[in-house]
């Protein structure tokens, strides 16, 4: 087994110790879930996951968030969070990340006060330092620890221990908010969500798992792997019919491909 690894697990798992109790911003991707995982060998009754829904959060990924929680008997919470009540959020500019995670951890550090939690967690690792990522300052506001930053794992290493631990979602794509999907500047609405939400849930079924549906209006901007474009042109009048139901006039295939961010790119945001 790799040292490091092995080394920095266990700096984890002291980092835990000495929080006594935490409060997990619990996901269901494979970084609050491993961090979750290990926080609950750790602690016990003293950590809890806690699962935030609204809108932009797509009803495949609250499923499966609850079904992991389950099946591992974690301690598990579920509220709700209203960011789309915030003008801030809802017009969508290149903070629009930062308001949702004020929100979000606003709740979670009021809840560990009702129910004396000393700490509030997210999944954050070293790699989301040098990506564009307001929330974390939202973090720092609210005094939200990373300790998979601090015991510092990558992404490489978060999915090496999720797969020893059998965890379902090791090898989970990432899977931002459905408000990543809108270009900047167009406004958050709950109808824009639902068409994206119902639009990857569909492509996911019809063996498309990594999939961004980019919002443009009544256009719906497709981008998958290059390896799946055949696939995807032999589907395309089944799959246009059946996004049309979903409100999406036209369907059209991004030539570029998948790539994580690329609404960013195209706003010219470069990673920090």
């Amino acid at each position: 087994m790799n040292p490091k690894i092995t080394n920095i697990e266990k700096r984890l798992q002291t980092i835990l110790t000495e929080f006594k109790s935490v409060i997990v911003a619990y996901s269901g991707g494979v970084d609050s879930s491993y961090l979750m995982d290990i926080a609950n060998e750790t602690l016990g009754s003293k950590s809890l996951a806690v699962m935030s829904f609204s809108p932009s959060v797509a009803e495949d990924d609250r499923n499966d968030a609850i079904n992991l929680a389950k099946n591992k008997n974690w301690n598990y919470k579920i509220i709700n969070t209203l960011e789309m009540e915030d003008e801030n959020y809802v017009k969508n500019d290149i903070s629009r990340c930062f308001f949702c995670k004020h929100e979000l951890y606003g709740k979670l550090i009021d809840l560990s006060n009702q129910l004396g939690f000393e700490w509030v967690l997210n999944g954050s690792n070293l790699d989301d330092k040098g990506d564009y990522r307001p929330g974390m300052n939202a973090a720092k506001l609210h005094k939200v620890r990373s300790p998979l930053i601090e015991a510092e794992f990558t992404k490489e290493d978060i999915r090496y221990y999720a797969k020893k631990r059998n965890l379902r979602s090791w090898d989970r794509p990432a899977s931002p908010c459905l408000s990543s999907r809108l270009p900047y500047g167009t406004m958050v609405t709950a109808e824009a969500l639902t068409m994206v939400g119902k639009s990857e849930q569909f492509l996911k079924s019809i063996d498309f798992p990594i999939v961004r549906v980019r919002h443009y209006g009544e256009k719906a901007l497709i981008e998958i792997p290059k390896d799946k474009f055949t696939n995807f042109n032999s589907k395309i009048d089944s799959i246009t019919r059946e996004l049309n139901n979903f409100g999406y006039k036209t369907v059209e295939l991004d030539p570029v491909g998948f790539r994580s961010g690329s609404l960013n790119h195209k706003a010219g945001i470069k990673n920090s």
